[in-house]
């Protein structure tokens, strides 16, 4: 009680530190189609740069870039077991990755978001982007027959809802009681390289599909070609 910040920082660094070297001596991170999928995401940023017809388009291709940033971040804080704060970081990369796309065909909407602070709401962009009008109007500009959820809506839900109990401090989420609180566990590891894998997998296949870049995207990361056809 009586040590001064600095000194509990540096503690808490040499906590974590540790953390970093029980998760650095895995065998396998298991982040391989991660890492892959984040690269997609990138390179669909660079890929819309060059294919953009409106400058409320550029507000949109910034925000891949971001994703691509935070997926870093997520991963790097759960390598030193800060598992909350990691999926607080996926929550937000699940929704700026709808927000991408639904913001692409909304002019009006990406520059109420970009300079007036419109807030979005995660079901009301999810519903848009997947209604039958929606889907028709793809299908009409890729010639191409879209059978399902452009995003798996209730997968979607779930995940979001989950990460939002985190965010908002349900009980159910304490660690801080906890006798091996903030303490690395592959066990908690997995799970968080799970769903950020599944929420990464869900953002790439829609991206292909709504912008039909397949093709380009495989050209800059040829190895998503077995990942994401």
């Amino acid at each position: 009680m009586n040590k001064n910040p600095k000194e509990i920082i540096l503690e808490l660094n040499s906590k974590f530190g540790q953390n970093f070297k029980s998760w650095s001596a895995l065998k396998n991170s298991n982040l391989e189609k991660t890492f892959i999928g984040l690269q997609c995401i990138a390179a669909v940023g660079e890929t819309l740069t060059l294919m953009k017809s409106s400058k409320h388009h550029e507000i949109c291709c910034k925000i891949y870039d971001e994703i691509f940033s935070d997926g870093i971040s997520a991963i790097y804080l759960a390598t030193m077991a800060m598992d909350k704060p990691a999926n607080i970081v996926l929550r937000r990369i699940i929704e700026l990755g709808i927000t991408a796309v639904y913001l692409w065909d909304m002019p009006h909407m990406a520059y109420s978001w970009k300079d007036h602070d419109h807030d979005l709401s995660f079901s009301d962009m999810l519903n848009h982007v997947n209604s039958k009008g929606y889907l028709a109007y793809i299908t009409s500009e890729n010639l191409v027959q879209i059978e399902s959820d452009l995003f798996p809506a209730s997968e979607c839900q779930k995940i979001y809802g989950t990460l939002s109990d985190i965010v908002h401090g349900k009980i159910t989420t304490f660690e801080s009681s906890m006798p091996d609180r903030f303490v690395f566990c592959k066990n908690d590891w997995n799970d968080f390289v799970t769903l950020i894998e599944k929420i990464v997998d869900i953002l790439v296949r829609a991206y292909l599909i709504r912008y039909e870049i397949a093709e380009k995207i495989f050209q800059k990361i040829p190895r998503a070609r077995k990942e994401f056809n």
